[in-house]
């Protein structure tokens, strides 16, 4: 017989939300609850005790829940550990509208109505449509998705993507812009704002979320700058004398000075596109925020810069991670470094 108890997990790291304990036959496993209050738990733990002591024939058979309400219900499970502001939950809540948007369209309103055959089209969908990077983030998140409503709602069995897999990443050379061509980017730059909104990936390499939240409370008393990037990881950057300029040029800075529409993802590419147009710069590849850190990335290392260095300014989570990205780079080393012996 299942036996149920409720208690909080991760306390020491601030998460409040309370969590069900199923044992049976010496199995032990947790579900989150998605709920703050004691009093919500012990209903949770109420309603369980309830339960088991009914005929089997009594039991509800198979659980469902609306796909929308179980979406809803995860966020905010990602929000009491990571917080809803942060870039975590964000990236979270963004690569999960795929999935609602879809099953609305396809007519997957419940979990269960999620068979894996539903899976694998919503899969071929995403394969499809977006990069196979991008998609492969997606199709991660969904899966995380559904394990913890198989967990959390006690659907045994239910396994939409069990079988489904994504494409293979694609590796192709990351396009770079020079140190001459971007000083010309900046210089076609349509405001001061954005000239040093593309400074601040272009020359501490920044993610363009990490440049959105960028004020004068960003540089420390030692002349850092303080960032918050991926999983609300925090690191202590130095400020480059080129950067330094840059911030100098602007003037006196002012919190939430990039947190405006102009400055996040489509529109803010558009005036790139338009600057880079107007410099005469005639690069391949695409115009973009994201290309500003590549040639942060790939400047340092064409400047001989030791790769373990760049792989900590960068804030790779392992140097294996650089080495793949800009390997072409290095290659382009060879011959130089071959020749090196007289």
């Amino acid at each position: 017989m299942k036996r149920y108890s409720i208690l909080q997990r991760y306390k020491s790291r601030g998460n409040t939300t309370w969590y069900g304990r199923i044992s049976c036959n010496g199995i032990i496993r947790y579900v989150s609850l998605g709920v703050t209050r004691k009093a919500d738990a012990q209903e949770w733990l109420n309603r369980q005790n309830a339960l088991k002591f009914l005929p089997e024939s009594m039991q509800e058979e198979k659980k469902d829940v609306k796909l929308s309400d179980a979406v809803n219900h995860f966020l905010d499970f990602v929000s009491s550990s990571h917080g809803t502001v942060s870039l975590t939950f964000k990236a979270y809540a963004t690569k999960m509208k795929n999935l609602t948007a879809w099953g609305e369209s396809h007519g997957v309103l419940t979990l269960r109505e999620l068979t894996r055959e539903k899976a694998s089209r919503f899969a071929l969908s995403i394969n499809s449509e977006y990069s196979s990077k991008t998609a492969r983030e997606i199709l991660r998140v969904s899966k995380q998705f559904c394990k913890w409503c198989s967990d959390t709602y006690e659907l045994d069995g239910w396994s939409p993507f069990l079988a489904v897999k994504a494409s293979k990443i694609e590796k192709r050379r990351k396009d770079f812009w020079t140190v001459e061509q971007i000083e010309r980017i900046l210089d076609a730059a349509p405001t001061p704002r954005f000239r040093l909104f593309w400074s601040l990936m272009a020359f501490a390499g920044l993610r363009q979320a990490e440049a959105c939240s960028f004020g004068p409370c960003s540089l420390t008393e030692d002349g850092k700058l303080h960032v918050v990037g991926k999983g609300n990881k925090e690191a202590f950057l130095p400020v480059s004398e080129r950067l330094r300029k840059e911030i100098e040029r602007y003037g006196e800075l002012h919190e939430g000075m990039f947190d405006e529409p102009q400055f996040k993802y489509s529109r803010s590419n558009a005036v790139i596109r338009d600057a880079v147009s107007s410099s005469g710069i005639a690069s391949s590849g695409e115009s973009t925020n994201h290309r500003f850190r590549h040639s942060f990335a790939s400047n340092l290392i064409r400047a001989g810069v030791n790769i373990k260095a760049v792989q900590q300014l960068m804030r790779h989570e392992k140097v294996q991670i650089t080495l793949d990205t800009y390997s072409h780079l290095l290659q382009d080393d060879l011959t130089e470094a071959a020749n090196a012996l007289k």
